[in-house]
């Protein structure tokens, strides 16, 4: 357990020289802010992991496995969004919430611009382009069944978060500060 929390670790302090897609911040700084937002809105210690984690199929794996986060997919690949990707890493080892909302923090994108018609409008460019790849706007009959999830607030909270986490030179707690949660909320 504590080797796949050292090298969770180890990837999301390799993520702070990698900047976040096209926007102003590094993949560390945005993970980092999503978990402060979480903390700062009073979500649960669960949730926060979640928003902590929710993009480490952008810098964990293999990138030539995930396709929303680069723009070109080789024809005939595997590859699967970078929320599908992170979700199946995590689920071994953290609580099925967790998981579940990494995985779904994509799709609560693509519900939110279904169900708030401004909330697309409020969507960075960098998000406008991962929205198309990740399959646009959610069709009614899956905003339907999106919808009586029992975790979906949760989803739609991590969704918000994140979408907010993309501040230059906004104050968070370090990396260091959120090991005893990563550490606490991994389970063998």
């Amino acid at each position: 357990m504590t080797a796949l929390a050292d090298r969770l670790l180890d990837a999301l302090a390799r993520s702070a020289a990698t900047r976040y897609g096209g926007e102003v911040v590094s993949e560390l700084e945005h993970a980092l802010q999503c978990a402060e937002l979480a903390r700062e809105g009073g979500a649960d210690e669960e949730l926060q992991l979640a928003c902590l984690l929710h993009d480490v199929g952008r810098y964990a794996v293999d990138q030539s496995l995930v396709s929303d986060t680069t723009e070109r997919t080789p024809v005939g690949s595997s590859a699967r969004g970078h929320h599908e990707v992170g979700a199946e890493l995590l689920a071994p080892w953290v609580p099925e919430r967790v998981a579940w909302c990494v995985r779904m923090h994509a799709d609560a994108k693509r519900y939110l611009c279904a169900t708030e018609p401004e909330y697309f409008e409020r969507l960075s460019p960098v998000s406008r382009h991962t929205l198309r790849l990740q399959g646009g706007v959610m069709s009614p009959s899956d905003t339907a069944r999106f919808a009586e999830h029992r975790w979906l607030r949760d989803a739609l909270a991590l969704r918000r978060w994140d979408d907010q986490a993309k501040v230059m030179g906004r104050t968070t707690r370090s990396l260091e500060d959120w090991t005893p949660t990563i550490r606490r909320c991994m389970q063998p």
